[in-house]
């Protein structure tokens, strides 16, 4: 079967998702807010569906591993939002036009950021998980990228119970937000196989993450990143009036 992809656009793809799961893992964030924008000015079919798809491989090795330590009440609240998240997200997608969905696509990456840097002091109680699931759920199914509104929750958390709950809001986030995109019409064999695409990088990146993290320092790391994925969505966002 033939990939709809050039060489080098395959290679460059890899090299994104290797890249981004290593950070992840080493870091604790970053695998689709530094990904997905970058995948994006390749071919914008590699999100969000795609990215979404690859993405959650990572989570179930997480928390498969940490699973002792998921607070899975935490994730029932969340799912909540998510899923009321996720049908707006849906209906964004199915109104807009591909230029439209690219513009929202670059903002919400940009607010992605935005999150990420604010560092709001916030507990995870049920409305706020709630309220963050929604948020997340809005994000995720746009643009692939949902941890910010949930990570914020999570600021504070130490250790396996913030890797292993973490990893299980975005295991089950990311299935409610396939789901929608599925039932929509918004996913189907073409984001399959751009998604097995994406997937080898992503399984690749999650042992290098041990030691990348032993070369990075998380504190200089996090705005190299930051900055990284707010240029490529600016990029994505300009590219639609240029």
């Amino acid at each position: 079967m033939d990939l709809p992809w050039s060489a080098t656009e395959l290679l460059l793809a890899f090299v994104t998702t290797t890249v981004a799961s290593a950070v992840q893992g080493s870091v604790g964030f970053g695998l689709n807010l530094l990904a997905a924008p970058i995948l994006a000015l390749i071919d914008p079919a590699f999100v969000p569906g795609p990215a979404l798809a690859a993405g959650i491989v990572q989570p179930i090795i997480m928390g498969w591993r940490e699973r002792a330590s998921v607070e899975l009440g935490h994730i029932g609240w969340a799912a909540i939002g998510r899923v009321a998240g996720t049908a707006t997200g849906v209906v964004v997608l199915t109104l807009a036009s591909a230029t439209q969905a690219n513009v929202t696509f670059g903002v919400l990456v940009l607010l992605g950021v935005v999150l990420s840097i604010l560092g709001l002091n916030l507990s995870p109680t049920p409305r706020a998980l709630i309220g963050a699931g929604c948020a997340s759920g809005v994000m995720g199914t746009i643009s692939s990228i949902g941890g910010p509104p949930i990570a914020l929750l999570y600021q504070h958390e130490r250790g396996n119970k913030l890797r292993g709950t973490l990893a299980g809001h975005f295991m089950i986030g990311s299935a409610i937000a396939l789901a929608g995109l599925t039932a929509a019409g918004h996913f189907g064999l073409h984001d399959a196989i751009a998604a097995s695409v994406l997937v080898p990088g992503i399984l690749l990146g999650f042992p290098l993450a041990t030691p990348l993290a032993r070369i990075i320092d998380r504190r200089s790391a996090r705005p190299a990143i930051l900055a990284l994925a707010a240029l490529a969505a600016l990029l994505v966002i300009v590219r639609e009036f240029v």
